[in-house]
């Protein structure tokens, strides 16, 4: 498995391009692009916890705690605040505390799908074979608002910590959210890129707030 991070040679990961035009006053929610020094990545799902607003990202996407986290523009607006560990699937996810002047920017919905999430799945919500919504950032679907918010993936198998799907994900759809098309419901965020007779896989969302909520990091899923 390999992690789906656009970032320097130094960090074994391929480097593009800021994708599409500049725009003012980018919306901050799951499926926006996002860069910090690290690389390039796709911001996943908006949490709340402890007085404050965090969107998540995959751990591999940043590199320290504290680090400005940069959208679209290029503009920063916000701090990674927590950060698992990038060399374990079920860890790879991380937190980015928006800044006060930009919470107005946040938005819960998915990039291109309003009506998600609805909450966060458990196993007995999925089937083999689902349809699972993407909406990120990916090498060669990042050109257009289409490519980048109407691909689909195919369920595979999940636990209460792991998610495997099979579709169109690439470098730098890193930390982005994958929902359960049947019921609303954010599944997991993207982290491990499978190339062959494999399927990709990540952290669900069920494991995150778990493994965060134990880490001593209580935080909760905001929906629409």
């Amino acid at each position: 498995m390999r992690r789906i991070l656009i970032a320097s040679l130094a960090t074994m990961a391929l480097a593009i391009a800021l994708p599409g035009a500049a725009q003012a006053a980018v919306t901050l929610q799951p499926g926006a692009y996002h860069e910090t020094d690290a690389g390039s990545c796709t911001l996943n799902f908006a949490y709340t916890g402890g007085g404050k607003t965090y969107l998540g990202t995959a751990a591999h996407c940043v590199a320290s705690i504290g680090q400005s986290v940069r959208d679209l523009d290029g503009t920063d607006f916000g701090k990674v605040a927590f950060i698992g560990d990038q060399n374990v699937t079920e860890w790879d996810f991380a937190f980015i505390a928006v800044d006060p002047e930009d919470l107005g920017r946040v938005s819960a919905a998915v990039k291109g799908h309003p009506s998600f999430p609805t909450g966060s799945t458990v196993p007995a919500d999925t089937l083999l074979g689902d349809s699972i919504q993407l909406s990120g950032y990916g090498l060669g679907y990042d050109t257009t608002p289409a490519t980048q918010e109407g691909r689909q993936a195919l369920m595979g198998t999940d636990d209460t910590e792991l998610y495997t799907v099979s579709g169109p994900i690439h470098w730098g759809d890193s930390g982005g959210p994958l929902v359960h098309v049947g019921s609303g419901k954010a599944l997991g965020i993207v982290s491990r890129l499978c190339a062959g007779a494999c399927s990709e896989e990540g952290p669900t969302v069920q494991g995150i707030l778990a493994k965060a909520a134990a880490a001593g990091y209580r935080v909760t899923l905001r929906t629409v």
